[in-house]
C-alpha cells in the first residue's frame, strides 16, 4: 500500500473515531509504533503496551505502561530493559520525568551511566546503592562518604560497614576503618572478611593485643590459619606488616591508581598490555589491561564507544564472561578477573591438531553462553578469537575483551595482533559495509569451531582479506572424516559472506549444535589427543565438561560442608573457586530430571554447576542475598522481583518443567536481582498453578 493511501485511510478512520481499525491497518503495514500511538491516543494503554512490547520497542512500552499505571507491565519491562542499554536510557528519562527515581537509577546503571545512576539513587535516599555505583566507577572517596552515611542510618548494614572499612583502610585511616569493620563483624556473612582486615588495621595501629584477638576469632573458625599475626599478614597480604607494610614499602610508581601492585606482565596486544596485579583493596589477584587509545578524532570516538561498553560490561555477572571489576578512564585501564588457566589460543598452539570432541563441545557451549549474555546487554564482542577466550583454574571457560575492538585502528599498519584478529574477522568488519551485529560475532565463532574441529583455520592466509570475502573453506568432514555431516552445514551457515544469511542469534546456533552427533568413534586417536593435552585416559577418568585441556581435576573433594539448610541441601565452601555452593544428594532415577533443569539457564534462576552421578551429587549455586522471608523490599523492589521470578518460571516451563513450590523461602533477593531456587523434585502441577502461586506470593 502506498504511503499516501495509508495515511489517508488512517486519517479517515481517526476522524471517524475508529482508532482500533486504524491501528490494525498500521500493524498490517508493519508500522507498530504508529499503531501503538493510535491506541495511546484514546488511552487504550493495554493494547498500546502490548503492541510496542511485541515489536521490542520496550522503552515506548514502558512509557505507555507508566501512563496507564499498569504495574505488571512496568515491572516486566524493568526486567527486560537492562538487556537493551540504548532503550534503557530512553526509559530512564521517562521514569525520571514521572518521578520514578529508583527505576531511572537502575536503568541508567544498566546502560553504563554509573555516575548518573549514583546521583539518582542518592536523591531517592538509597545510599548503599549510590555508594556501590560510585565504588564501581572508581570514586572511592565519595563512595566512602555515602557508605558512612548509610552505616549511621542503619548500623546493622554489615555490607555497607565492610565496604566502608575497606575504603578507609585503603586511604590509611586505620582507626576509622577498624570502627566500621567491628560493625561488619556482627554480620555472620561478613564476619571473616571483616576480621581479616581488622587484624591488619589493629596491627597498623600497633594495637597488638587487639590484632591477636581478631586472629584468635578467625582461628576459631579455621584452625589451619597461622598463629602469629606477622605470619598471618604475610600469608594474607604478602607482607609481615600487612597493609601498613605495603603502604610504606611500595614506591608510588609501582602502584597503579594507588591501589594495584604490579606483579608481572601477562602479555601485550594491539590494544594495550595486560599486567598481573595484586588488588590491595580486596586482597586478590587481578588482570589489569592498560589500553592504547588511537590518536586524533577517530581514536577519541573509538575510546568514547569503548568506555560506554566497558561500563555496561562491568555490570555483567555471568559464569562464562570474564568479570570486569573496574574501568578507570584516567589510565585508561580495565581491571578484570584473573584467569590463571591461560587462553584458548595457548591450548590450540600447544595441541597443534584438532581437539577431542568432548573438549570442543565444552569450550564452544561456554563461548555461546557468554556471547548470549553479552548480546543480551546490547554489546557486540567484535573481536572474538582464541586469544580472547580464557580458562579458569578449574576449567571454566569465559570470553573477555569485548568491546575492545573499538580501539583497533583498521587504517593502521597490520601488526601481528591485527593479523591475528583478521583471521577471525567477518566480511562486513573488513569492508566496513555494515555495523557489527550478533551474526558478526557468530562468524568469528564459526572460525573458532572450525579450528577446534580440524586443527586448521578455514582461511589460512596470508591474504586473509581476499579469502574471507571470496573463498569457500574445505568442509570439516574432508579433514576429520568421522565427523557428523551436520558440522559441514553448521560451519557453512556460520561462515556465510552476507550477514543476513547467517544465524541471527546464539539460540539458533545452540539448537544446531545440540542436534549434532558428538560421539568420537576413533578411540585410539582420542586417547592420544587427550594424553598430549595432559589429561588422564577417558577410560580411567570419564571426561567432565568442566575441565579444559591440560588442567587435571583437583585432588580430593574440593567441597567442605559448613551446614545443612532447611531444604535439606548442604551449604559448602568450594576450596578451588573460593565460593559458597549448595550440595544435594542425587539418586539414579533423578539424573534425567536435573539434566532437564540444568538446561533451563537464566539470570533469575538458580544455576546447576555440576551433576555427578558417580558421586551421587549435584552442585547448585548459592545465590547472594536474603530469602524473601527476611528481605526488606519496598514496592518498587517487590515489583522487580516479581517480574524476574516470572521470567525464571517462563524459562523452566519452556523446558517442560514446572516448579510447584513457589514460596518466599525459595526466592532469594539481592540488589537488583531476585533468584528463584530450583525445585528439588518433579512437581505434578500445571504452569498456570506456578503463576497463580507467584501472584499469591506477591
Amino acid at each position: 500500500m502506498a504511503d499516501h493511501d495509508l495515511d489517508a485511510q488512517v486519517d479517515a478512520l481517526r476522524a471517524a473515531g475508529r482508532y482500533a481499525e486504524a491501528a490494525m491497518l498500521c500493524l498490517q503495514d508493519g508500522d507498530a509504533a504508529r499503531a501503538a500511538e493510535l491506541y495511546a491516543a484514546v488511552w487504550d494503554w493495554p493494547n498500546a503496551v502490548r503492541i510496542a512490547e511485541e515489536a521490542e520497542m520496550f522503552a515506548l512500552a514502558y512509557e505507555y505502561a507508566l501512563a496507564g499505571n499498569d504495574r505488571d507491565a512496568m515491572f516486566r519491562l524493568l526486567s527486560v530493559l537492562p538487556n537493551h542499554p540504548e532503550q534503557a536510557l530512553r526509559a530512564a528519562s521517562v521514569a525520571e520525568g514521572k518521578g520514578r527515581v529508583i527505576d531511572a537509577a537502575r536503568l541508567r546503571e544498566a546502560a553504563g551511566e554509573v555516575e548518573e545512576a549514583a546521583a539518582l539513587f542518592e536523591r531517592a535516599g538509597e545510599l548503599f546503592e549510590a555508594a556501590r555505583c560510585l565504588e564501581n566507577s572508581g570514586d572511592y572517596r565519595k563512595a566512602g562518604i555515602l557508605y558512612e552515611r548509610r552505616v549511621r542510618e542503619d548500623p546493622t548494614d554489615g555490607e555497607a560497614a565492610l565496604r566502608l572499612g575497606r575504603i578507609l583502610a585503603h586511604f590509611g585511616r586505620f582507626d576509622h576503618a577498624a570502627r566500621a569493620l567491628q560493625k561488619a563483624e556482627d554480620d555472620p556473612e561478613r564476619k571473616v572478611a571483616a576480621l581479616e582486615l581488622l587484624v591488619a588495621c589493629f596491627d597498623a595501629l600497633k594495637m597488638n593485643e587487639a590484632a591477636a584477638g581478631c586472629l584468635d576469632r578467625l582461628r576459631a573458625q579455621d584452625r589451619s590459619l597461622p598463629i602469629r599475626v606477622p605470619d598471618f599478614l604475610q600469608e594474607t597480604f604478602g607482607n609481615p606488616r600487612g597493609i601498613a607494610g605495603l603502604a610504606k614499602g611500595e614506591k608510588k610508581s609501582q602502584l597503579l591508581a594507588a591501589r594495584y601492585r604490579i606483579l608481572r606482565s601477562l602479555g601485550a596486544g594491539g590494544t594495550g598490555r595486560v599486567l598481573l596485579a595484586h588488588d590491595g583493596f580486596y586482597d586478590r589477584e587481578v588482570a589489569v589491561k592498560v589500553l592504547t587509545v588511537g590518536r586524533g578524532a577517530q581514536g577519541r570516538d573509538a575510546y568514547v564507544r569503548f568506555a560506554k561498553e566497558a561500563r555496561v560490561a562491568a555490570g555483567l555477572d555471568h559464569a562464562n564472561v570474564v568479570r570486569v571489576f573496574e574501568f578507570n578512564p584516567d589510565g585508561p585501564f580495565l581491571v578484570m578477573e584473573y584467569m590463571p588457566g591461560g587462553t584458548l589460543g595457548d591450548r590450540i598452539e600447544d595441541a597443534a591438531h584438532a581437539l577431542p570432541l568432548a573438549i570442543v563441545r565444552h569450550v564452544t557451549t561456554s563461548i555461546l553462553r557468554g556471547l548470549e549474555a553479552v548480546h543480551r546487554r546490547g554489546v557486540i564482542h567484535r573481536d572474538l578469537k582464541p586469544a580472547n577466550v580464557f580458562f579458569g583454574a578449574t576449567g571454566d571457560v569465559k570470553i573477555g575483551d569485548f568491546g575492545v575492538a573499538h580501539l583497533q585502528d583498521l587504517g593502521a599498519t597490520l601488526t601481528g595482533a591485527m593479523l591475528g584478529t583478521l583471521a577471525y574477522m567477518a566480511p562486513e568488519q573488513i569492508t566496513g559495509s555494515e555495523r557489527p551485529k550478533a551474526p558478526t560475532d557468530l562468524y568469528a565463532f564459526g572460525v573458532i569451531l572450525y579450528q577446534l574441529l580440524t586443527g586448521q583455520l578455514p582461511f589460512p592466509g596470508p591474504d586473509f582479506v581476499t579469502q574471507h570475502l571470496q573463498d569457500t573453506p574445505r568442509r570439516p568432514t574432508r579433514i576429520r572424516t568421522h565427523l557428523d555431516r551436520g558440522f559441514d552445514d553448521l560451519i557453512a551457515a556460520l561462515l556465510e559472506k552476507q550477514i543476513v544469511d547467517r544465524p541471527q542469534s546464539v539460540e539458533e546456533v545452540r539448537q544446531m549444535l545440540d542436534a549434532l552427533d558428538w560421539t568420537d568413534p576413533d578411540e585410539n586417536v582420542l586417547e592420544q589427543l587427550v594424553q598430549d593435552a595432559g589429561l588422564k585416559s577417558p577410560a580411567a577418568e570419564p571426561a567432565r565438561e568442566s575441565l579444559p585441556p591440560s588442567i587435571p581435576p583437583p585432588a580430593g573433594d574440593r567441597f567442605a560442608v559448613t551446614e545443612t539448610l532447611d531444604d535439606g541441601t548442604q551449604l559448602a565452601t568450594d576450596g578451588v573457586l573460593g565460593r559458597m555452593v549448595r550440595l544435594r544428594g542425587l539418586a539414579p532415577d533423578e539424573v534425567a530430571f536435573f539434566q532437564a533443569l540444568s538446561s533451563a539457564d537464566g539470570p533469575f534462576l538458580q544455576a546447576i554447576f555440576d551433576i555427578d552421578p558417580e558421586l551421587e551429587r549435584i552442585v547448585l549455586e548459592h545465590p547472594k542475598g536474603e530469602p524473601m522471608t527476611r528481605a526488606l523490599l519496598d514496592e518498587g523492589m517487590r515489583g522487580v522481583a516479581r517480574a524476574q521470578v516470572g521470567e525464571a518460571l517462563k524459562i523452566l516451563h519452556a523446558r517442560g518443567v514446572t516448579h510447584g513450590d513457589i514460596r518466599a523461602s525459595n526466592v532469594v533477593v539481592a540488589a537488583g536481582r531476585a533468584v528463584l531456587l530450583l525445585p528439588l523434585a518433579p512437581a505434578p502441577v500445571a504452569p498456570e498453578q506456578d503463576f497463580a502461586a507467584l501472584d499469591a506470593l506477591f
